[in-house]
């Protein structure tokens, strides 16, 4: 039995047990994108894609580096803190005591050798560069911008004077300083500490978060820190100069440390 309905359709049912009914249905219509339909929307998918994948390529990278940085301050911290404890609890190699503004006696070698003992024991290092760290295989040939060449990047017509007063405050972060004269500690991850001094243990220091992997840029993987005292404690956090220094489109260290306490 069938019942004719509107728009030419014919519906079957089951009249009986076990009878078999099939729906039939005339002019049906069918529907497609056309070419350049598909192509219109291709485009649109790759003018978006142009847009938003840089950006969120860029937060990845900058996620990265965060994450690097929390690994290598946690890495430093646990070693300088069992280091203290190996020196009997106390130590003089520090920066700064910021609570008188004292400075430590982390310039004097002598009296730190113990401490940088101590530190090459407790951090888990493959490879150490007294001096001459490119030619001796911890750091690439001219691997990092110093401090000198960031100021004549960010202005080339610089005074010979506000040069040589750079390097009078600020000389352990020159370009020549950092890549071949300072001490350099490459760790087992490939993480990267550059000592302020020459051959002395790193108490302010450059931390290169992910090593020779690059961009090797100040701001991106490249950030100062110093070792300090506080009271009857020992910790790090960016001091002295340099700390606010990084390169275009990165961030300064302050501002690292700031993100990863946030």
């Amino acid at each position: 039995m069938k019942h004719h309905i509107n728009n030419n359709h014919f519906i079957g049912f089951t009249l009986a047990k076990g009878t078999t009914c099939v729906a039939k249905l005339k002019n049906q219509r069918h529907y497609a994108f056309t070419l350049a339909e598909v192509l219109i929307t291709l485009g649109i998918i790759g003018v978006v894609a142009a847009m938003t994948m840089p950006a969120l390529i860029s937060h990845h990278k900058k996620m990265v580096f965060k994450n690097q940085y929390k690994k290598l301050y946690s890495t430093i911290y646990q070693a300088y803190t069992k280091s203290v404890f190996d020196v009997g609890g106390v130590t003089d190699c520090y920066h700064e005591d910021i609570n008188t503004g004292v400075h430590g006696k982390w310039s004097d070698k002598a009296a730190c050798a113990d401490f940088r003992e101590a530190v090459e024991k407790n951090l888990l290092i493959g490879k150490i560069c007294t001096t001459k760290a490119a030619d001796n295989g911890c750091l690439q040939k001219d691997q990092y911008k110093g401090l000198d060449t960031l100021l004549t990047d960010k202005n080339p017509d610089v005074s010979d004077e506000e040069l040589a007063e750079n390097a009078a405050n600020c000389g352990g972060l020159n370009k020549n300083s950092i890549n071949n004269t300072n001490l350099v500690y490459v760790l087992n991850d490939g993480a990267i500490i550059i000592s302020y001094l020459k051959d002395s243990v790193p108490i302010s220091m450059l931390l290169d978060v992910n090593g020779q992997k690059g961009p090797n840029k100040w701001g991106y993987d490249l950030f100062k820190m110093s070792f300090y005292k506080d009271g009857n404690n020992y910790k790090f956090a960016p001091l002295g100069c340099g700390v606010n220094s990084y390169e275009k489109g990165g961030i300064s260290s302050t501002k690292m440390w700031q993100q990863m306490n946030n």
